[in-house]
């Protein structure tokens, strides 16, 4: 009784701290935010999205207080989860803040992210990187009201991940093997991304806590309640709406809890799950829908631009049959010139690889200034014409494309320095992605032989996300593969403790089930 009633006390204090804060947000929005002469004076779509942010801001600053009284209050309780997570994301507190005092004051890493942050403080409600995103920067801004306020909450988030992460690794293996987890987050990217407040590098912490808590939970044959399974289903509902290549999810999570939570197997509980994952997915998605009046006077702007540009650019250079094909270029040329994709690939060569330049390099004239929708809708057409037409030359342009992101960093000659060696060596192998790749491709080849049902759907959804990516990226980018990447070390790490310690993780490659 007595441990109840100092929970709700702190479920109290947290609320009403966070309902404090976010009322006194209301005078920092101003500083932060474009609201013209007042919140009232937005548009309809932008005060709908103001709305939402500021319960995501109470929400989040909600959850985070709570944690942290009850870190405190459980300090000396070695098995408590607060306690145990909050232990081990301060242990990893100095390298963010080494990062954040070194790079934070460069800026934001990207002109993507300039470009978030621009529309975030005027409310737009943009939906081309996710409207998710945009939520992202706005809470983000509300409870830090500071120009890379994003940047504050992502490290954040990391070090809450690294803590719980760790914490688990830690309560399964024991202190000593379990730390080694930490190895996880000292890789180069992990590190050097900090800094980053775009969605992929939080997309790829989130889904990282996800799997791994599924992953120990199996482990530890853990149950859940009705609560945990919520924030699951979110979880996954979030994963598979903020990327494209998440849409394997849909199908995915509700398999693994199925897996992990024997009680959800029964018909009556399993329908009932999977129907709250349904309506967690229309919901989340309704918002990615809403269209402004900006947004179709803009429809020339489809998402798949990018994808259909890029792509045609890089096969022109990679065997394309110009004379077989002469009829669907001469469509595309109305478009985007033929003569500025063979002088971008003439001076850019496997570089173009990198992103769709064709699209906005200035001294390039990309798409033509008089093209029309009804033109960049035969482009499209001309386009998948081409691609199924010459399905060789598109299969070797996407793979050179993730050959390209696979391998953005060499060793450094010999005889410029040991130490510029040692730094290139690092580089190259920990941005390796053929590594982690051909380590998921295995493990789902071994699970399947070994009957590992956990690890064979959880591999086959690491693979399925890099075979998307691979076929639909519209640039070549590392971060692009980083859930494939995190997920297939966080998998191979918890196999050479397991290893080690004779504790193999049940189901896992390194032990019997």
């Amino acid at each position: 009784m007595k441990n109840a009633g100092l929970k709700n006390h702190i479920n109290a204090f947290s609320a009403a701290l966070s309902a404090v804060y976010c009322i006194w947000s209301y005078v920092t929005d101003k500083t932060v935010f474009e609201l013209g002469d007042g919140i009232l004076s937005l548009s309809p779509l932008a005060l709908f999205d103001y709305v939402i942010c500021k319960a995501i801001a109470f929400a989040a600053l909600f959850f985070f207080v709570r944690f942290v009284l009850r870190a405190v209050e459980q300090r000396k309780d070695k098995e408590s989860v607060y306690a145990g997570v909050a232990k081990y994301a301060l242990y990893y507190l100095p390298i963010v803040v080494i990062v954040l005092a070194v790079k934070l004051p460069g800026g934001f890493t990207t002109n993507d992210e300039y470009a978030i942050a621009e529309n975030a403080r005027r409310i737009v409600h943009d939906t081309w990187f996710n409207y998710m995103t945009i939520y992202y920067y706005i809470a983000s801004f509300m409870i830090v009201p500071f120009k890379y306020g994003p940047v504050i909450i992502k490290a954040v988030i990391q070090l809450l991940t690294v803590g719980y992460v760790t914490f688990r690794s830690v309560r399964y293996f024991g202190k000593k093997a379990g730390l080694f987890m930490y190895i996880l987050f000292l890789l180069y990217p992990v590190i050097a991304y900090i800094i980053s407040a775009h969605r992929l590098p939080v997309y790829f912490l989130l889904y990282l806590c996800l799997f791994s808590k599924l992953s120990f939970d199996l482990a530890e044959g853990a149950d859940i309640g009705k609560g945990q399974l919520f924030v699951l289903l979110l979880a996954g509902a979030v994963l598979t709406q903020w990327r494209t290549e998440g849409i394997y999810l849909l199908v995915l999570v509700p398999i693994l809890i199925l897996i992990v939570y024997p009680k959800f197997r029964k018909t009556k509980s399993a329908v009932l799950m999977i129907l709250a994952y349904v309506l967690l997915q229309y919901t989340i998605s309704v918002p990615q829908n809403i269209t402004s009046e900006a947004g179709l006077a803009n429809a020339a702007n489809d998402r798949m631009k990018p994808f259909y540009a890029y792509t045609i650019t890089n096969m022109y250079r990679n065997g394309l049959d110009l004379t077989k094909n002469e009829a669907d270029l001469a469509v595309v040329d109305a478009y985007i010139p033929l003569e500025a994709i063979s002088d971008i690939n003439e001076y850019y060569g496997d570089i173009n690889y990198e992103d769709v330049f064709i699209l906005y390099k200035e001294e390039f004239s990309g798409v033509r200034k008089d093209a029309t929708y009804t033109q960049y809708y035969d482009f499209t057409k001309a386009v998948k014409n081409i691609f199924i037409n010459n399905p060789d030359v598109f299969a070797r342009t996407r793979w050179g494309a993730f050959c390209y992101a696979a391998l953005p960093y060499h060793f450094a000659p010999a005889g410029e320095g040991a130490a510029r060696f040692v730094i290139s060596a690092v580089k190259t192998v920990s941005y390796n992605l053929f590594i982690p790749v051909g380590f998921a491709l295995l493990l789902l080849v071994y699970s399947l032989i070994k009957r590992k049902w956990f690890y064979f759907f959880a591999a086959a959804g690491l693979v399925a996300h890099w075979f998307i990516v691979l076929v639909l990226a519209p640039a070549s980018y590392f971060k692009y593969y980083f859930p494939v990447y995190i997920m297939s070390y966080f998998y191979l790490i918890t196999m050479i403790i397991g290893h080690f310690t004779k504790r193999d993780m049940p189901e896992s490659i390194g032990g019997a089930v």
